[in-house]
């Protein structure tokens, strides 16, 4: 019973973390991520990618090896 709240408080820190590395609204994505857990990963991890594309032009290769 106490492993879900544990899991969903280390995914906000996780998401916490990741936003402030990518230059994101950090406690934003920190709060979205205690009320919805691990579901809020799909959507953070596209909107980063969309970040990165619109700050690198539509026209630029991204290198994901």
């Amino acid at each position: 019973m106490l492993l879900v709240p544990v899991v969903w408080l280390m995914v906000a820190v996780g998401v916490y973390i990741a936003a402030l590395r990518s230059g994101m609204a950090a406690l934003r994505w920190a709060v979205a991520a205690i009320f919805t857990g691990p579901l809020l990963l799909p959507l953070f991890n596209s909107h980063k990618r969309l970040l990165l594309r619109r700050a690198r032009g539509r026209n630029a290769g991204l290198f994901r090896p």
